[in-house]
């Protein structure tokens, strides 16, 4: 178990009086939900990634979370978001945007705010299992912790992304 200081979301999530259970894993560069679905036993499915958009000219970013096994449609984004020329951002500015580093991007006490829009079916998943905003830790949670964020449920899937 990891035996670090407790990370950041699971301590937002506590104080907002969220039940909130911490799961720990061994974090692979490039190894995504799959490794960690792997790692903790769990449905891919159920795991949500945190994905951040930007216009590419350092204006306006949006977060998006879709479930691990499945893609965001970027023009289904767009239009949900009413921004209209987004692209995923670089690993340096999703870390500088939401101050936490890729592997750990969640929505939680993110150092921009940002809205957030949320794929509708993982609010029909009886817990979800998010990144608590440090590498290698999971938050398992309510989908309805995601109100915390003010997040947005609409159709985000994109056509391509059965596996």
């Amino acid at each position: 178990m990891n035996m670090r200081g407790e990370a950041p979301a699971l301590r937002i999530l506590k104080a907002a009086g969220e039940n909130v259970r911490r799961l720990d894993y061994a974090f692979v560069p490039r190894g995504g939900t799959r490794d960690a679905a792997l790692q903790l036993g769990l449905s891919e499915h159920e795991i949500v990634k945190s994905l951040v958009f930007d216009d590419g000219q350092g204006g306006h970013a949006v977060m998006a979370l879709m479930h691990g096994d499945r893609r965001v449609s970027l023009h289904k984004l767009q239009r949900l978001s009413g921004e209209p020329h987004l692209q995923p951002s670089s690993p340096e500015d999703a870390e500088r945007l939401t101050g936490y580093r890729p592997g750990g991007i969640c929505p939680f006490g993110l150092r921009s705010p940002l809205p957030v829009f949320v794929q509708a079916s993982l609010l029909d998943c009886a817990t979800l299992y998010i990144n608590a905003g440090e590498r290698g830790v999971i938050a398992a949670i309510r989908p309805e912790a995601l109100r915390l964020v003010g997040a947005i449920a609409g159709d985000l899937l994109s056509d391509r992304s059965r596996r």
